[in-house]
């Protein structure tokens, strides 16, 4: 057996300690986003907020990715800028200790995904220059792991707080963990082929032009992930309308989807990485649309819980799936654009989708269980889109960038 060299252990030194501040960072952002995702509808809807009001929360994260098509310009340029956007991003949070009318919780719900939409490009080709591209699946994997783990501890810990002490300073309190683990990236330290290459808004939609599998991704993912997007107003009418559910009710069942969401980052990154790029997306949609359905026809909580675990499952598949479908179709130099414009035309989608099924329950033309089979009828069709785009894949020769050296 050969033993490891010095200089091997002295080059895997930065890497660890870049992954241990990475992981931090990934728990903040768990932690953080597991409530907003999670209490703040409910919150809304209790507050008093109608249907068409839960959409435009929903579209918030949609908003922002579409704005991220600015982010080469205007986003975060090096690790300490990257950790001052995420931080300011958590702690705007912490404003609905003041303050929590309907207005002011969209407000907050939009500058926290503007400070993750911003950040995710330039996070991506920063994992390009740091880690080892044969290890990338599974390192995405087990800083996901991280952040559901988080996550689920958050959304269990946060809905039995929103009990006690109110849904609003449950939230702040996850902002200020968020913020303070978002400093974390302070100390990153990254190669010189992090340096980042600015980029154009245009420059981002033609990274993403220029690569028909990216393409067809894009066009499987606009229709599985609209579904999602549509349905997302019309589960917290499912728990609090339909269900009457209390807070922590609606906490275990975030609880539930991050567990589910933890275990299988780190079966899908091992996927990714010994399969194909697109095998995640491939059954994880499947897995999804089931949990889609069941949660259109609950009539109970306990199928509800079913429904988050799939749910949970599929959001894993999905975001391993994205960071390696980019990952392996573009070199370094680009990787931050082409990701930039996949967060543009995906969230131009996320724009309308929250409004349409909304908007026909509230004006009484469909129930909300017509509402969600519509939405996983486009989701069925986005699970079909990806089986074609993976058989489109495997006839043309892809990009390959194992040595991650085409910078």
């Amino acid at each position: 057996m050969r033993l490891p060299t010095r200089d091997s252990i002295e080059g895997l030194r930065p890497i660890s300690r870049n992954l241990s501040l990475d992981l931090i960072a990934a728990i903040g952002v768990g932690v953080a986003g597991a409530l907003v995702s999670s209490l703040l509808p409910t919150i809304a809807r209790r507050g008093g907020l109608e249907p068409l009001g839960l959409a435009v929360l929903a579209a918030t994260p949609f908003l922002t990715n579409l704005l991220s098509v600015f982010s080469g310009r205007i986003g975060p340029q090096t690790p300490r800028q990257f950790a001052l956007l995420r931080g300011a991003g958590a702690g705007s949070l912490l404003v609905l200790l003041v303050v929590s009318p309907a207005l002011v919780i969209i407000v907050v719900a939009l500058a926290f995904w503007i400070s993750v939409s911003f950040s995710s490009p330039f996070q991506l080709r920063l994992w390009g220059a740091t880690y080892p591209p044969r290890m990338r699946g599974r390192i995405v994997g087990f800083l996901g792991t991280g952040r559901m783990a988080a996550a689920a501890l958050a959304a269990l810990i946060g809905g039995l707080l929103a009990d006690q002490i109110g849904g609003p300073p449950a939230v702040a309190l996850a902002g200020l963990v968020g913020a303070v683990c978002a400093l974390a990236y302070w100390g990153f330290r990254a190669s010189a082929a992090a340096e980042p290459v600015a980029y154009s808004a245009r420059e981002s939609i033609s990274a993403m032009r220029g690569r028909p599998t990216l393409g067809r991704v894009a066009l499987a993912q606009g229709f599985f992930g609209g579904g999602f997007i549509a349905a997302g107003p019309l589960f917290a009418l499912v728990n609090v309308d339909r269900l009457d559910l209390s807070l922590s009710d609606v906490g275990i069942i975030g609880v539930l989807s991050a567990v589910a969401t933890t275990v299988s980052f780190l079966i899908w990154g091992a996927v990714s990485d010994r399969v194909d790029v697109l095998a995640p997306m491939r059954f994880g949609s499947i897995i999804g649309l089931g949990g889609l359905f069941a949660y259109a026809v609950a009539p109970n909580v306990a199928l509800v819980w079913l429904a988050s675990i799939a749910i949970g499952t599929a959001n894993s598949s999905i975001e391993i799936g994205v960071a390696g479908v980019i990952s392996a179709e573009t070199p370094l130099a680009t990787r931050a654009a082409a990701m930039s414009g996949w967060n543009a035309i995906t969230g131009a989608r996320g724009l309308v989708a929250p409004f349409v099924m909304s908007a026909l329950v509230q004006v009484g033309l469909i129930s909300v269980t017509v509402a969600l089979l519509g939405c996983a009828a486009a989701s069925a069709l986005g699970v079909a889109l990806f089986w074609w785009a993976s058989d489109r894949a495997r006839s043309e020769p892809a990009l390959q960038m194992a040595p991650d050296a085409a910078r």
